[in-house]
C-alpha cells in the first residue's frame, strides 16, 4: 500500500472516492512517517471496504 502526506496528514494512494483531498504528485512512500496526523477517511475501515 501506498501513502502520501499532504497539509501534515496521511492519506492512502489512491485515495477512497469518501476522502475530498486529490493527490498532486506528492512523495509517495510504503512506510507510515512519524509525526504526521493520519486521515480519518483513508486510514481507518469503513463498513464495506474490500481490504
Amino acid at each position: 500500500m501506498l501513502y502520501f502526506v499532504k497539509e501534515n496528514r496521511l492519506h492512502r494512494y489512491p485515495t477512497p472516492k469518501r476522502c475530498k483531498v486529490k493527490y498532486e504528485n506528492e512523495q509517495l512512500r510504503d512506510t507510515i512517517p512519524h509525526a504526521v496526523e493520519e486521515c480519518l477517511y483513508c486510514m481507518r475501515r469503513w463498513p464495506g471496504d474490500e481490504y
